[in-house]
């Protein structure tokens, strides 16, 4: 499908069977594929009839990060492919210092007195509240002001893998660590981090890992995370043949190995857990276990070595398939996924390999994947606040508490995507589902009221533009013909059409001519022209995709 025509054409018949594949029950078969381009992993060589320019620099900044600004992109186009990729492939470390109030510290799991009308009470639920709007608040920040790096799209891919609901898990004391573990593992061992997230506070609590034991003749085994285990985050339900990769019995016996898991208790007493967990050998099941075929006394580690190297192939092509679906395309390319599923195991499940090759492929700047995914609610507004360089935003008080102090966050929220707020264990479905006729509307009004200056809370204004500042920061801000292109580039995610291009300056000139444009002159009242211009732009169709 071209997605550039979503919006006046409609979803063509061809392709609602993987729409409706990737929304049915979970025991389905594998997704569709789709090849789309003759291109595929070797790397992209820029050429005279094929130019490292600013459409690709865009590309590629825009699919690893959250809203790149034009001067990002057009010092992508100066660096070149090579350096630009070193940048986004760089981690940073983001600053805790607004929370650090409670980072890092063993949360406060029970208060001292049980009765909910207690001042005590009382007082452990609102911290317990304000810990985990922070902690949105707080990521939500970071992406909005992160450097140039492929960092927090990556963390944002494995929070949607390995998905976990602060609601559900309660504390941000232990979604915080989470955080911290995708952030050790971005480019690391995807093996060693299984292992990890497995024995992980947040994942032990979500998908019941803390009531998986045996003690005696007592056998309370949870299979929850046996299953997820093997379904989502490692090998997935069937092989691309329609092969089931694991039995019911797999589950079963797995989840015996797992069991033994336990939160540590904290030193600061009976009320606090710590951030670490422990394993207890009285709550592990001992007898022998038959898992894949291997049969022994296996514990939590035996499992996902046993996954790893009796369903290597799948485990890779499931993995790669989400690294695809997050960075290239909603459908993925089966040949560019094998071939990424052979650097992935060839590198002994390092991570870093297979992005690195992805970015740099001619598959990834072939012109079908540039423009043809849906920006996701973060995409759309985070990535909004950082490319307009808009100021004032409520949510980056961190520390402070209360409504008020996180619109952006609620804004998320209700157009389907808070982080650390997944709707269930499989995460956002992403793709097509981003963008409907319920969420579309409120996109666009989002993007209005700015322009319009109409947010207000408590008679405050929030989500300040300065749009004469905005504008000068292209190249030719005093040339009304050339601002229009820039500006339209900037923000779309393939050049306007001519017709289109016309009515954008037309929408910048507001009917003066184009010699009478003076972004200097405060009688020409240019920032209302920018801004007349960024509203017709964001109420394009291809505004919505990137």
């Amino acid at each position: 499908m071209n997605r550039r025509n979503f919006f006046t054409l409609g979803v063509p018949l061809a392709e609602t069977d993987a729409l409706s594949q990737e929304s049915s029950p979970r025991n389905q078969a594998q997704p569709a594929f789709a090849t789309r381009t003759t291109a595929g992993l070797e790397p992209y060589v820029p050429s005279a009839s094929n130019p490292w320019d600013y459409s690709k620099a865009a590309h590629l900044l825009r699919r690893c990060m959250f809203g790149p600004k034009d001067t990002e992109i057009r010092k992508a186009v100066t660096d070149g492919l090579d350096a630009t990729i070193t940048q986004l492939l760089t981690p940073f470390t983001p600053s805790l210092t607004e929370i650090s109030s409670w980072a890092g510290q063993d949360p406060n799991v029970r208060p001292p007195n049980n009765n909910n009308q207690s001042t005590e009470f009382q007082a452990w639920q609102t911290a317990k509240f304000n810990h985990r709007d922070q902690l949105i608040k707080w990521w939500v920040k970071t992406i909005a002001t992160s450097p140039v790096s492929i960092q927090e799209r990556l963390i944002f891919m494995w929070h949607n893998h390995f998905a976990n609901e602060i609601n559900v898990v309660d504390f941000a004391e232990f979604m915080l660590t989470q955080n911290l573990l995708f952030r050790k593992y971005i480019f690391g061992d995807f093996k060693q981090m299984v292992k990890e997230i497995t024995k992980d506070p947040s994942m032990l609590i979500y998908l019941d890992g803390t009531k998986n034991y045996k003690s005696g003749n007592r056998s309370q085994i949870n299979e929850n995370y046996s299953r997820e285990l093997q379904e989502l985050f490692t090998c997935g339900v069937t092989d691309w043949n329609n092969n089931p990769n694991y039995t019911e019995m797999d589950v079963a016996e797995g989840a015996r190995a797992l069991s033994g898991w336990v939160i540590n208790p904290s030193p600061k007493g009976a009320y606090y857990l710590g951030l670490t967990s422990a394993f207890t050998q009285g709550r592990w099941d001992a007898g022998n276990k038959t898992f894949m075929g291997k049969t022994g006394a296996w514990k939590a580690d035996d499992i996902v070595d046993i996954i790893f190297a009796e369903r290597a192939d799948q485990t890779a092509k499931f993995v790669c398939t989400k690294i695809y679906r997050t960075l290239v395309y909603d459908i993925p390319d089966p040949a560019v996924v094998t071939a990424m599923a052979d650097t992935f195991k060839a590198n002994n499940w390092s991570l870093k390999p297979v992005i690195d090759q992805l970015i740099r492929s001619a598959h990834f700047f072939d012109a079908t994947n540039i423009g043809a995914m849906e920006k996701s609610p973060i995409d759309y507004l985070v990535g909004a606040v950082r490319m307009l360089g808009l100021t004032d935003i409520p949510d980056f008080d961190v520390a402070k508490t209360g409504r008020m102090s996180a619109d952006l966050s609620q804004r998320l929220s209700t157009i389907g995507q808070i982080p650390l707020g997944p709707p269930n264990v499989k995460g956002w479905p992403g793709g097509r589902t981003w963008v409907s006729t319920s969420t579309l509307p409120i996109r666009q009004k989002f993007m209005l009221d700015v322009m319009d200056s109409k947010i207000m809370l408590q008679n405050t204004k929030y989500y300040k533009f300065d749009a004469i500042a905005f504008a000068k920061s292209f190249p030719s801000p005093n040339d009304a013909t050339k601002l229009a292109q820039e500006i339209s580039n900037a923000l779309l995610n393939v050049p306007p059409s001519q017709k289109e291009a016309d009515a954008l300056l037309e929408a910048l000139l507001q009917g003066a001519k184009t010699y009478e444009w003076n972004i200097d002159d405060p009688t020409f009242q240019a920032d209302k022209h920018i801004r007349n211009l960024l509203k017709a732009i964001v109420q394009l169709a291809k505004h919505e995709l990137y």
